[in-house]
């Protein structure tokens, strides 16, 4: 079955944060480029990157040298939310390549909104928007079932 646009992730920009939360699948070929192309067309006002991951929304190769490059070119940070030790791991060896990448338990969302910068009065709206953007990916899930 071909997933249709959105089937795999949700991405909003909020203030200058990028939020991208994931369903329990790697991301397609179709919403890796939505997100990439809406991605770079903000690169010179994205602050940072909040990723919510769940354990399988892993990225192949190539997404994670994308990635890398980005950040590598802009400087900003990426703070992953997940309770997987894959994602985490994944996480933690690209900070050890340098870049600014920090993985979180869902239960440490305030720290990691800190990382990316998010002011304490934004934080409710936030965690709003990822609640609405998960809401929608798990009615997509439920709706394909």
């Amino acid at each position: 079955m071909d997933l249709a646009p959105g089937d795999s992730l949700r991405f909003d920009m909020v203030d200058q944060v990028l939020l991208v939360v994931h369903a329990n699948m790697p991301p397609s070929e179709r919403d890796w480029a939505r997100l990439i192309t809406v991605r770079d067309a903000n690169r010179h006002r994205l602050r940072a990157t909040l990723v919510v991951a769940p354990p399988r929304a892993k990225l192949d190769a190539s997404q994670r040298s994308d990635v890398a490059t980005f950040m590598r070119s802009t400087g900003g940070g990426i703070a992953v939310i997940t309770d997987s030790a894959l994602v985490r791991g994944v996480a933690l060896a690209l900070s050890l390549l340098g870049l600014k990448v920090r993985a979180y338990a869902p239960r440490e969302i305030t720290v990691a909104l800190d990382f990316c910068g998010v002011l304490a009065s934004r934080r409710d709206d936030m965690c709003r928007r990822i609640e609405a953007l998960q809401a929608q990916l798990s009615g997509m899930t439920k709706g394909a079932a």
